[in-house]
């Protein structure tokens, strides 16, 4: 008998942590991490475009206005295909398009666990991190709005578990280990 696959879908807002506890399940349980913006970085480099925050989000804008979210979750479906782990991580769903098509596709075996921590902390991390440069409030202000926007939020309230990401990384690590074992 074949081993089922478990889809674990992670949304938050950005800081939040979902790609660092992807890179944890990753280590932990071998799982397979998908990240869901790679799409849109690997349109923009096929388009020539170099990749910023601002490229990103208008890529995003573009993909969502002109398609919907489907060809993101479709691009998704086709990594998951792929893969070899009976663990896979979807990291940053935003939509509930999005989480609609894995619910579909893929029944109980999907769960979406919104991780969540308080702006000042996740502002921090984003100053920490500076993947395009330094971040300011304003823009840090903009961008909650922004993904807000785009429905982050709805997502983030119809998910099935949560996990407060506003202690230690050991404790956040801990939550993710009991919360995966009952899954």
């Amino acid at each position: 008998m074949a081993t089922k696959k478990k889809i674990i879908g992670f949304v938050g807002m950005p800081g939040c942590g979902k790609s660092t506890l992807a890179d944890y399940a990753v280590q932990k349980f071998h799982a397979q991490k998908i990240h869901l913006a790679d799409f849109i970085w690997q349109w923009l480099a096929r388009q020539g475009i170099k990749p910023s925050e601002e490229s990103g989000l208008m890529a995003s804008l573009y993909m969502w206005v002109e398609y919907g979210d489907i060809p993101v979750a479709r691009w998704a479906e086709e990594q998951i295909k792929k893969s070899k782990a009976n663990l896979i991580i979807l990291d940053s769903l935003r939509t509930l398009e999005e989480a609609r098509e894995f619910q579909i596709k893929y029944g109980d075996a999907f769960h979406l666990i919104a991780i969540l921590a308080a702006p000042a902390i996740r502002l921090e991390r984003l100053q920490k991190r500076a993947r395009f440069g330094p971040i300011t409030k304003l823009e840090f202000r903009m961008r909650d709005r922004e993904e807000l926007r785009l429905g982050v939020g709805d997502l983030i309230a119809s998910s099935n578990h949560y996990i407060i990401a506003n202690g230690t990384l050991e404790e956040t690590k801990k939550q993710l280990d009991d919360l995966l074992k009952k899954l």
